[in-house]
């Protein structure tokens, strides 16, 4: 299937949904199960109460079915995440590190697994969103100080990046016109200059 121009430049939220799937997580199987053999690898065997890494596809599919726990990552945490939207608040030119599929893991897990959260999970879900609307202010202003040739995004997200992209790359080849045609300005004024000298 073709897309149309505009789409291949981005992922689209599904394709990074897919992506962030394939991220380790920890769970703990309530039910020994044999591993089994897939086309991307060996799902590990599964013994009751021991604590296993699997994809984020198959802990949500064994939530799902009530086959598991899963173990909620660190940064996945009130405390952890308030620091994290301090940081962000305090440094308003550099972006705090999270994991690179922060937001689509955050949103499965909170959907599939919120009753394995230590710490309520609203809570969990304003942080979220309050640390994502600093970024993303934090972002737009980023894209004023922008030049043709760099732009930094360390700490932003795959989401996060894939967001922004279209208006980036676009303001970045306008600005590039606009540096060619003042070096070609340049450049012929400097000729006629040397002409005039002769």
């Amino acid at each position: 299937m073709s897309l149309p121009a505009k789409l291949q430049q981005n992922f689209t939220p599904q394709e990074i949904n897919f992506l962030a799937e394939q991220e380790p997580i920890t769970i703990l199987p309530r039910y020994t199960m044999n591993g089994t053999q897939l086309i991307s690898g060996r799902l590990p065997n599964l013994k009751a109460l021991s604590r296993k890494t699997t994809p984020l596809w198959l802990s949500v599919l064994l939530k799902n079915q009530d086959k598991c726990n899963i173990v909620i990552p660190d940064w996945l945490t009130t405390e952890y995440l308030k620091s994290k939207y301090a940081e962000e608040l305090n440094n308003p030119t550099h972006f705090s590190k999270l994991p690179w599929h922060w937001l689509p893991i955050s949103k499965k897990l909170l959907d599939a697994a919120s009753d394995d959260f230590i710490d309520p999970p609203h809570e969990i879900r304003s942080l979220i969103q309050d640390i994502r609307e600093v970024r993303l202010v934090k972002a737009r202003k980023g894209i004023r100080e922008l030049n043709e040739v760099y732009i930094q995004l360390d700490g932003l997200s795959l989401m996060e990046i894939n967001e922004i992209r279209p208006f980036i790359v676009t303001v970045m080849d306008q600005l590039r016109k606009v540096h060619d045609s003042v070096k070609e300005r340049g450049d012929s004024a400097n000729t006629g200059q040397y002409e005039e000298d002769e």
